[in-house]
C-alpha cells in the first residue's frame, strides 16, 4: 500500500501550520517526522485520519482519495497510536486491545476467537500479556501506551501513524517498541 499527501496546506484560524506538505510512504517502510513542538506533526496526522479537513492537497491511499472513504474503510489499511490518551471508562486491557477489531467486526457483534486470538498474540509481541485482565484505568502510563499500541497492531493495519509512541516508556520498552516497529 501507498499512501500519497499532495501539497498540504492547514490553517487554525488565521495561524498557517501546514503549506505544501508532500511525501509518501509504503507499507514497509518507516518515516519519521521530526520537528519543535507546535510544528503540525500532530495536526498533519489527524488530517491523514480524516479527523481535521485540510485547506488544500490530497491524500492517496494507493491512488484513491480518501476523503471519499468512511473512517471504518480508512480503518481497515490504517491504525493511529495518540501521543496521550485518557480512559473514558475502566476498561479491561483485553478489551482495550480488542477495539482494534472494531473496523472489522460487523456492528453489534462479539469478536470471534480469531479476534480474541489477534488480540492475544499483540499482548504477547508487546511482552504485556500479564496485563490481559487487569484495569485499563488502573495501570501505569508507559504499560497505557503499550496496549494503545498492541490496540494498533491488532487492527492489522498496512500504515500505522504513531504519535510519540514511545514519550511515555522507560528505556527497555522503548527498546522494545522501536524494534518491533
Amino acid at each position: 500500500m501507498k499512501l500519497e499527501i499532495i501539497d498540504c496546506a492547514f490553517r487554525y484560524g488565521e495561524k498557517e501550520v501546514l503549506k505544501g506538505v508532500s511525501l509518501d510512504v509504503r507499507s514497509n517502510e518507516i518515516l519519521c517526522l521530526l520537528g519543535p513542538n507546535g510544528a503540525g506533526k500532530t495536526t498533519l496526522f489527524k488530517i491523514i485520519l480524516g479527523l481535521l479537513k485540510m485547506d488544500q492537497g490530497e491524500i492517496l491511499a494507493d491512488g484513491k482519495d480518501i476523503s471519499n472513504l468512511s473512517r471504518k474503510e480508512i480503518a481497515h489499511f490504517m491504525a493511529y497510536v495518540p501521543q496521550h490518551h485518557t480512559p473514558p471508562f475502566p476498561f479491561s486491557v483485553i478489551d482495550v486491545v480488542l477495539m482494534g477489531r472494531a473496523a472489522h467486526i460487523n456492528n453489534f457483534a462479539r469478536p470471534t476467537k480469531y479476534d480474541l486470538e489477534i488480540a492475544d498474540y499483540s499482548l504477547e509481541t508487546l511482552n504485556i500479556a500479564h496485563l490481559r485482565n487487569k484495569n485499563y484505568t488502573e495501570i501505569s502510563g508507559g504499560e497505557r501506551q503499550l496496549v494503545l499500541i498492541a490496540r494498533a497492531l491488532t487492527q492489522k493495519p498496512k500504515i500505522l501513524v504513531m504519535d510519540e509512541p514511545t514519550s511515555s516508556l522507560d528505556y527497555g520498552n522503548q527498546i522494545k517498541v522501536l524494534s518491533h516497529i
